[in-house]
């Protein structure tokens, strides 16, 4: 009787996985999580840090709208820390707050504008 094999490792082409992103300690996460919370009250935005079993988050939502937003980890990668969406997006560098509150503005406006065109949608 035959037995398989290991070929061993992967097809030559084969992509490589990426690392995953180390994320901050509470301490460093809320201190860059809460000039980016300040940036984005500014512009308008809803803002809540949330901490718990898992690493600290930015809740970022439109004050009419709140269950559409965004949450906003801090991740380590290419030599310094970076803002991350939740859906891996890296945003900026930690340093470049103004930068990622743009970002963010520019990701969100369209998701709350869509929801009020369906709720003006619906009255009419």
């Amino acid at each position: 009787m035959e037995v398989a094999r290991s070929v061993g490792g992967n097809p030559p082409d084969a992509p490589t996985a990426l690392p995953l992103p180390t994320y901050s300690g509470l301490w460093r996460g809320l201190w860059y999580l809460a000039r980016l919370a300040h940036a984005l009250r500014r512009d308008g935005w809803m803002t809540e840090i949330r901490t718990g079993r898992h690493r600290p988050m930015l809740r970022v939502y439109p004050k009419n709208a709140p269950t559409i937003g965004e949450s906003i980890s801090v991740a380590w990668g290419n030599g310094e820390w970076w803002y991350e969406s939740s859906t891996g997006l890296w945003l900026t560098p930690c340093n470049r707050v103004d930068l990622a509150a743009d970002k963010l503005n520019i990701l969100l406006t369209p998701w709350v504008s869509a929801a009020f065109d369906a709720l003006r949608d619906e009255q009419f």
